[in-house]
């Protein structure tokens, strides 16, 4: 029997058989699915919803949660002085494996459509609103539906370290709605910053590829030239008048830093708007990730590290680096990473208050073997000796040295 809760109500575990309010104007494709996570209920809460229905022969029931620690987490309190971390609910191998190939899957198809815009740029110069803008809809769509986590790995981890223009461009427009949703934007706000993502290099496809597909430093009037791409790309879009302005400036102030040490000199550093800050963190990480423009790789917890002490060194916004790190994590959830007690796993969750200490799975044993049942550790709360910790990320080029051995 269903039973219409406010969604101040909802909580992991209960099944929502039906929404409020239309579902395109709900984050979701589905209006009857299960609760797994808090992001779920949280983007819920950001949407036109009010009131959801629940099914408890399918889920939770209400009745689970005493009324008292729900007038308190209305209103903001808790029972204990010390805020508690908070946790999405451990969800299975199965389910995060799922999660993240029907995010893969997805992100093959939005390659294809952004492909399709920048083919059409390359012949012609100039980005045309309309496919642009189907491009834009369609990623609006699957960053609203999936998961931040899925979306995340798949988008800038599932690509095997392809560098190219279109992964580069996609990737870019993709993390920075991640940042975008976390900061409350309204649709037309996700749509421009989206927009802007998307084109911000499109300067560079009137120049050279060698100047942006190369292992080597650039110096002298290659470094000159390619400095120059900004400046192109927001010429190329102020030329054709339907697109805003502040897509304009993206593309023209994404690498002008907060230092003072960016490019187009030109540009004052403190007068950037904040989506051109949110695409260059976003450009940064995918860059110091996969190499592109030029750069050695690194892997993820490595390229964070850089992300953050160039928000301390005041090179990128500190803020919006926090809060960019608080959402992906330090290790991201499905990284397979290896403890220091020669334990393999998978990160199911992130710990937000203390990020270096995720949930992991382990899936094997210090020989290699693999558990009957995997172990669920939660790195940050732990009672036994040796403590466990994170000893490195393992990636499929590191796999095979172990099995060699």
């Amino acid at each position: 029997m269903r039973k219409r809760i406010s969604l101040q109500q909802l909580r992991v575990g209960m099944y929502v058989a039906g929404i409020d309010c239309s579902w395109f104007r709900t984050p979701f494709l589905k209006h009857r699915f299960l609760i797994t996570t808090q992001e779920q209920i949280e983007r819920l809460r950001r949407s036109n919803a009010r009131a959801v229905d629940i099914d408890p022969s399918k889920g939770l029931d209400v009745a689970f949660f005493p009324i008292e620690q729900e007038t308190l987490h209305t209103i903001g309190l808790r029972t204990s002085t010390q805020a508690a971390p908070v946790l999405d609910a451990p969800r299975s191998l199965a389910t995060l494996s799922q999660e993240l190939t029907i995010a893969q899957e997805t992100r093959e198809k939005l390659i294809q459509s952004v492909k399709t815009v920048f083919d059409e740029i390359s012949k012609t110069g100039a980005p045309k609103p309309g496919p642009v803008n189907e491009a834009v809809q369609e990623i609006t769509i699957v960053t609203r539906t999936l998961s931040t986590h899925a979306t995340f790995m798949a988008m800038s981890h599932g690509r095997h370290l392809d560098a190219s223009f279109n992964n580069h461009s996609l990737t870019v427009c993709t993390l920075a709605m991640i940042i975008g949703q976390a900061l409350g934007y309204n649709p037309m706000q996700l749509h421009e910053l989206a927009t802007g993502a998307l084109l911000h290099d499109i300067g560079l496809l009137q120049l050279p590829d060698r100047l942006f597909r190369t292992s080597t430093f650039l110096s002298g009037e290659d470094l000159t030239a390619f400095h120059h791409h900004p400046r192109l790309g927001a010429i190329a879009i102020e030329a054709q008048h339907d697109f805003s302005q502040i897509v304009r400036q993206i593309a023209a102030q994404h690498h002008v830093t907060l230092d003072g040490q960016g490019y187009p000199s030109e540009t004052p550093a403190d007068s950037t708007a904040e989506e051109s800050r949110i695409v260059m963190i976003a450009d940064r990480y995918d860059e110091l990730l996969t190499g592109f423009g030029g750069l050695r790789p690194l892997p993820s917890h490595a390229a964070i590290q850089q992300l953050f002490q160039q928000g301390e060194f005041g090179r990128l916004d500190h803020r919006l680096v926090s809060l960019f790190i608080k959402l992906v994590g330090i290790y991201p959830v499905y990284s397979s990473v290896e403890l220091n007690t020669k334990e393999r796993g998978m990160i199911t969750t992130i710990n937000s208050a203390s990020l270096h200490q995720p949930i992991v799975a382990l899936t094997c044993d210090e020989t290699g073997s693999p558990y009957r049942d995997p172990l669920t550790i939660d790195l940050s709360n732990q009672n036994q000796s040796p403590l466990r910790s994170i000893e490195r990320v393992v990636t499929s080029e590191s796999e095979e040295p172990r099995r060699a051995a």
